[in-house]
């Protein structure tokens, strides 16, 4: 379990001009639950990241993980709980080869070879990567380094996983294949998965979708709860899916398109429910 309890962070070039980054912010995470944190660039996203990792700690309010609180002193029980995955793999590659790289995390936990061993087996097999193990980091592709990446946070067998916009150098085909890949982790090993994002599209394949704006809590809920409120998100200079934008529309002119519209397939269904009238967009 995440807790965040009245959590202020203020970014500090002197006491009369300090930055705030979140304020008063309250929220809790479950085990093995998939939550998206979306919002626009100074929303808090980052620091929030920062604070959960114990690279930063709260200045007011309390975060902790299993129970644990965020402090310089409990910072290595915390990392061995999180585990982040950045955007651009290359910050934290470090190894030559693949599986020496996957290997790092848990060589500096001071585990046994054999608990090394069985966990980088582990972790390569479940991105797929045991064929390249041995290949130089230097010659994947973006895409597999950032499996590279994941799967030496998945060694670290953290309760929670969270990804600070890991496909934003992707393709939109390798970027979907990421995805589903976390969530079929999600899946087997129940870990929790928290995705920084700027895609809507990527937002709406997670349970949960949490919202920050200058700092601040100001929606969370299940993703068709969420955007459905097109004109609040866009207040906040956030956009929705393009089906849920449409959806928006219709309803505003009057067509009854009913249900949770997160998709054009979604949105297709509705209308083929909805009476027959000649609208125009």
């Amino acid at each position: 379990m995440i807790e965040i309890e009245g959590v202020s962070f203020a970014y500090r070039t002197g006491e009369a001009d300090a930055v705030p980054a979140l304020r008063e912010l309250e929220l809790r995470i479950g085990a093995g639950q998939l939550v998206a944190i979306i919002g626009h660039n100074g929303s808090g996203k980052s620091t929030l990241v920062k604070l959960l990792t114990a690279v930063l700690h709260p200045l007011e309010g309390e975060i902790r993980i299993d129970g644990i609180p965020v402090r310089e002193e409990n910072q290595w029980e915390i990392r061995e709980r999180v585990a982040v995955v950045f955007q651009d793999p290359d910050d934290q590659l470090i190894m030559n080869r693949v599986a020496d790289d996957v290997a790092f995390g848990p060589e500096n936990l001071g585990l046994a070879r054999e608990e090394i061993e069985r966990r980088v087996a582990f972790a390569l097999g479940a991105l797929g990567l045991e064929g390249i193990s041995g290949t130089l980091i230097e010659d994947l592709s973006p895409g597999e380094k950032q499996r590279v990446a994941i799967a030496g946070a998945l060694a670290m067998q953290p309760h929670f996983l969270i990804l600070d916009e890991p496909t934003s150098l992707l393709p939109a085909p390798v970027a979907v294949r990421l995805i589903s890949t976390i969530k079929d982790l999600n899946r087997r090993e129940g870990m929790g998965v928290l995705h920084v994002t700027h895609s809507m599209s990527e937002a709406v394949l997670f349970d949960r979708v949490v919202v920050l704006d200058e700092g601040r809590l100001v929606m969370d809920g299940a993703p068709a709860e969420v955007f459905r409120r097109v004109d609040e998100l866009r207040e906040i200079g956030l956009d929705v899916p393009l089906a849920a934008s449409l959806a928006h529309r219709l309803r505003s002119r009057g067509v009854p398109v009913e249900g949770d519209i997160l998709d054009l397939a979604d949105l297709r269904a509705a209308l083929t429910k909805a009476p027959r009238r000649r609208t125009r967009l």
